[in-house]
């Protein structure tokens, strides 16, 4: 079975939602020009990479006019790689609810949640069990293993942010499309006596079916 992972810097940086692509749509503008002001007319010009004058800025309509058309293109290009998605709806092991859009053999968006075990490792030996997020940020792939990585809110460190590794096996029989999931992550909880660590994980597997 094929393994990718996203979290390779040389993997295809597709766009996962409208704000990530109109974030690197705008990241992608304003790398190549900015409006600084000229000393010698006080005016704003605009300036590429290299900081050459390119050409006077004519009026706040037409940056917002530019940025409207940046926007408007991002949504377009989510848009259009994300139409004709089917969603699905299934159940985990645990009776948990999840759901996903197929199209092709991708899958995106994918929300359920997992059961898990955190243990501390730091002395204390206690241990927190309960059902973890999972939203994977990169788009898996039916008949291969997707790994990924996010810095995401964890339920089971009361709602901070931990970089969670995640993992995605799917396989498609029919309509249905049935996987495992798996998660790890880990936190700090500040104490009295020094920090405690815990290292979480959890899994699941589930199946699906078009809505």
């Amino acid at each position: 079975m094929n393994t990718r992972n996203r979290s390779n810097p040389d993997a295809i940086n597709r766009p996962e939602s409208i704000g990530e692509a109109i974030n690197q749509a705008l990241r992608n503008h304003h790398e190549t020009r900015s409006l600084v002001p000229d000393p010698k007319t006080r005016r704003l010009v605009s300036r590429g990479v290299s900081g050459v004058p390119a050409e006077p800025a004519r009026s706040g309509f037409m940056v917002g006019l530019a940025l409207f058309t940046i926007l408007f293109g991002a949504w377009f290009m989510f848009a259009a790689e994300n139409a004709g998605a089917a969603p699905y709806k299934g159940k985990t092991k645990g009776g948990s609810s999840i759901t996903f859009a197929l199209k092709g053999n991708r899958v995106t968006g994918i929300r359920t949640v997992v059961p898990t075990l955190c243990l501390e490792t730091t002395g204390g030996y206690s241990s927190r069990a309960g059902s973890e997020l999972f939203r994977p940020a990169a788009a898996a792939r039916v008949g291969r293993t997707v790994k990924s990585k996010a810095l995401q809110p964890a339920a089971m460190n009361v709602g901070a942010k931990a970089t969670k590794n995640y993992e995605v096996r799917l396989i498609k029989r029919g309509r249905a499309v049935s996987g495992k999931l798996k998660l790890n992550f880990s936190f700090l909880v500040p104490d009295l006596y020094g920090a405690r660590i815990f290292i979480c994980s959890g899994t699941t597997t589930f199946v699906a079916r078009p809505r």
